[in-house]
């Protein structure tokens, strides 16, 4: 037994069809870029006047319990800048790792409004580097100054489709000072 469909059933499923990859199509060019912000973690200050220190064993448990925080976060970049301590902060999330400049800053926020529009990435910076970088994208410091001593903070700039950045500070990791519960 052979179906024979009527012309209107077969236009009713091309416009169906049609209808499915134009919304396809817009909501994977309607889609915000999500970038985390985070200072490097604890660094060793044994010797005050190395240019480049490590990670303490403490900054190396932090540095794990960033992977475990963002686990879930489908990350496809690591921006890091080139010191030891942020790339080693960086070293457990399951991404390419990319080295930056941070007096660069508008050229890697071209870069993150281009290249990874749409996607998830993370950047490791500095104390003297992360809100500026906040600023940068365009969104508001959710925390007004961060110290030497502060290793536990962790920004999301949510930029959406018209180019509007909205920034979040939480915490993660071993509480370092600072915050309260509801940042977690």
């Amino acid at each position: 037994m052979q179906m024979k469909l009527e012309p209107r059933s077969i236009l009713l499923k091309l416009f169906f069809a049609a209808g499915l990859v134009v919304f396809g199509w817009i909501t994977t060019v309607a889609q915000s870029t999500t970038v985390w912000i985070v200072r490097h973690a604890e660094k060793d200050t044994a010797f005050a006047n190395r240019a480049n220190p490590d990670l303490t064993p403490v900054g190396k448990q932090r540095a794990m319990d960033l992977a475990t925080y963002l686990q879930k976060e489908n990350i496809v970049q690591v921006l890091s800048t080139d010191t030891k301590r942020t790339v080693q902060t960086a070293a457990h999330i399951k991404a390419p790792i990319e080295l930056y400049n941070p007096r660069s800053i508008q050229m890697v926020v071209e870069k993150i409004n281009t290249t990874w529009k749409g996607k998830t990435i993370l950047l490791v910076g500095h104390s003297n580097t992360v809100l500026e970088t906040i600023d940068a994208l365009g969104g508001n410091r959710p925390v007004a100054l961060l110290n030497d001593e502060d290793y536990d903070y962790i920004f999301k700039v949510v930029i959406d489709d018209a180019g509007k950045a909205t920034a979040t500070a939480y915490q993660y990791g071993q509480p370092h000072r600072g915050g309260n519960a509801t940042m977690r």
